[in-house]
């Protein structure tokens, strides 16, 4: 009984002495470090004092910023706590009421602006393509008899993303071998195209249709539309924002007329429009 009297004596004399003491906030002892007290003496009135709460992770980041030692953080954290576990909340001032007539203005500029999407066509900005592409320029067509006709190709490209579009090719080839000879060929069909920097390579798979026509001193003598289709590609080269040069393309074209097929070849080069 006398053991348990003296131990309730100590701990009553611990805890006067403990809540006798002054209690500190991190914010007297930034104002210690900011007073420039040597870390000796912050200790020390740390280590005679308590803390009125536990200090967080933001209360020991604002003593490193405010210059506090190593000595002085470890002391605080030390130190035993009188008052709750946290920094009590403090409360915000309520915002003061904004006149009638400046709520308009303050709620329009308060809102984010609406900012236009970076175009992917039209500009041709860097990393751009074109949605419209226009080709025009001299071509060759060589039949399988070893004839060679000269005339003009052109092409339609619309681009569905950078890489496919949808082309409709027309040419017109002409040439005198004792007859008038001409053919004429309407193509559709996808077109792949691999866009870097400067060069455009691209390959299509077409199918249409060609007439083929031979007149003599003005008479009509062979009068021919049958089904075609062919494959190729080619090499643009840019030169401008909207203009490009087509280097080569090459076209192998197999048209079908009276139920047999002949393999030909086509070869143009030009210009390109861009938009």
């Amino acid at each position: 009984m006398k053991g348990i009297c003296i131990m309730l004596a100590c701990f009553m004399a611990f805890s006067v002495g403990l809540y006798g003491q002054e209690a500190l906030t991190i914010d007297d002892i930034i104002s210690m470090v900011k007073a420039k007290l040597r870390s000796r003496t912050i200790v020390q009135k740390v280590n005679l004092s308590s803390m009125q709460y536990a200090p967080s992770v933001e209360d020991i980041v604002r003593l490193k910023e405010a210059g506090a030692s190593r000595r002085v953080v470890d002391a605080v954290l030390a130190a035993p706590v009188t008052g709750p576990s946290e920094a009590p909340a403090t409360l915000s001032p309520a915002p003061s009421p904004q006149p009638s007539w400046t709520s308009s203005s303050t709620m329009a500029s308060s809102e984010p602006q609406a900012t236009s999407p970076k175009p992917r066509s039209g500009g041709l900005e860097e990393g751009a393509y074109p949605k419209i592409e226009l080709f025009g320029g001299y071509s060759r067509f060589g039949t399988e008899g070893g004839v060679g006709l000269d005339g003009l190709n052109i092409a339609f490209s619309y681009n569905l993303i950078d890489w496919l579009g949808l082309v409709v090719d027309s040419s017109s080839h002409y040439a005198k071998i004792g007859t008038d000879a001409s053919i004429h060929s309407l193509h559709f069909g996808p077109q792949f195209a691999f866009r870097f920097n400067k060069v455009t390579p691209f390959v299509r798979p077409l199918v249409g249709f060609s007439h083929i026509r031979e007149d003599l001193f003005g008479i009509p003598v062979v009068r021919e539309t049958g089904f075609s289709f062919g494959f190729g590609g080619g090499l643009d080269v840019k030169v401008a924002n909207h203009v490009a040069i087509r280097a080569v393309q090459f076209d192998y074209v197999n048209i079908r007329v009276g139920g047999f097929g002949s393999d030909n070849a086509r070869l143009s080069f030009g210009a390109v429009g861009r938009w």
